[in-house]
């Protein structure tokens, strides 16, 4: 009886059984690129990590249509070709231990493997320094392999361009949902472009220039915005908003240390708590009535150059601004610098979300300074 039974629900709709390796990779897929500012930002991080100095994001329909990513690094090498869209490839990593110290933007090696099973195909356009002016086309399919490598002339030095068509095509809700949310979901997609132009395009390679624009089917292109590569974040927030974006507007630059939590400790094995000293660079509104914004529109927070979301740090910014300056918020880039052992960017697949060790000590000593006329000192405190 035991074995008819087994025999009877082995087809059964309920039963248990393996799932196909294509859609094993278009669920998994789905969870490292989730929306359009994902996909920008996987190859623009790409792009900073191949030492790029000029990066051009193009948006066909809103990205709909395409998204293409132009840069000017170093490209990628002939011995490279098979394997650089390929799930859990990377030249970031060589072990799991390489997590704790790693600096690039990139590393999980999943980002194009992802694109190729999300879009209706991508496409890299490729030389390095050896091979320009001859460069070479990768098509990839849905699964990450590689087609034929077509060899065609550039008509630049060296660098890559990937393009990527029709985002989510293979899933039909979540086209439906991108293409009802066009507009929405680009100016996602164009804020977190801003927090790349801000920070790591002043810091990285020495400058980069990066410039963003829109193509409507059938209509003309229109600039986003752009930034001329100078390593300067202040130069960058008046290519973004113009000279008057730095109206009322003072440097950000703290330095304080950080005790280490019991519950840090615990975690660590440790007895006795160490320091951690931790460094704010950036820029952020005066202390004064009128001085700040209606809205919080402009409030940019990075790890080690690394633009993620910050929550608790940017209430602790507002609460404090708001009890000097009542109904307004401070514009902000925080730029917080602090050794790779005191926070994890392997949290989330996107790593915009970076836990932070001893959070909470972290954010009282940034809570306490004062502030003395039109300008602001940050006094700050060990806890």
């Amino acid at each position: 009886m035991a074995d008819s039974f087994l025999d009877s629900t082995a087809s059964s709709p309920g039963s248990i059984r393996a799932i196909d390796g294509h859609s094993v990779h278009r669920i998994t897929s789905g969870q490292v690129v989730i929306d359009l500012q994902t996909a920008v930002k996987e190859l623009v991080e790409n792009s900073l990590d191949a030492r790029a100095t000029n990066i051009e994001v193009r948006f066909l329909n809103y990205g709909l249509k395409s998204i293409e990513v132009i840069d000017n690094g170093c490209g990628i090498a002939p011995k490279d070709y098979d394997s650089v869209a390929l799930k859990h490839h990377t030249s970031k990593l060589a072990a799991f231990e390489d997590l704790s110290t790693v600096l690039t933007f990139g590393f999980r090696g999943e980002a194009l493997s992802s694109l190729c099973a999300l879009s209706d195909g991508v496409t890299l356009t490729t030389a390095t320094a050896n091979e320009a002016p001859m460069g070479t086309i990768l098509e990839m399919d849905r699964t990450a392999n590689l087609g034929i490598p077509i060899p065609r002339s550039q008509d630049r030095y060296r660098g890559t361009t990937v393009a990527v068509s029709s985002l989510f095509k293979p899933l039909p809700v979540r086209r439906k949902e991108l293409e009802r949310n066009a507009k929405r979901e680009f100016g996602k997609a164009l804020n977190l472009l801003y927090a790349y132009a801000l920070v790591p395009c002043a810091t990285e390679n020495r400058g980069v220039r990066l410039a963003v624009s829109n193509q409507l089917e059938g209509g003309r292109k229109t600039i986003q915005l752009k930034t001329d590569g100078s390593p300067s974040i202040k130069a960058s927030v008046t290519a973004l908003w113009g000279s008057k974006g730095l109206d009322n507007v003072v440097d950000l630059d703290l330095s304080f240390d950080v005790l280490t939590e019991k519950t840090v400790l615990r975690r660590l094995d440790q007895e006795s708590a160490s320091v951690t000293t931790v460094k704010v660079r950036g820029l952020i509104s005066k202390f004064a009535v009128g001085a700040g914004r209606t809205g919080s529109d402009r409030q940019f927070f990075y790890i080690n150059g690394r633009p993620c979301n910050l929550g608790k740090i940017q209430k602790a910014f507002n609460e404090v601004y708001r009890s000097f300056n009542v109904g307004q918020y401070a514009f902000i880039i925080a730029d917080f610098i602090l050794p790779t052992h005191a926070c994890d960017v392997n949290v989330s697949p996107d790593k915009r979300t970076i836990l932070l060790h001893s959070e909470q000590n972290l954010i009282q000593a940034l809570k306490v300074y004062t502030s003395f006329g039109s300008g602001f000192y940050f006094v700050s405190l060990d806890v």
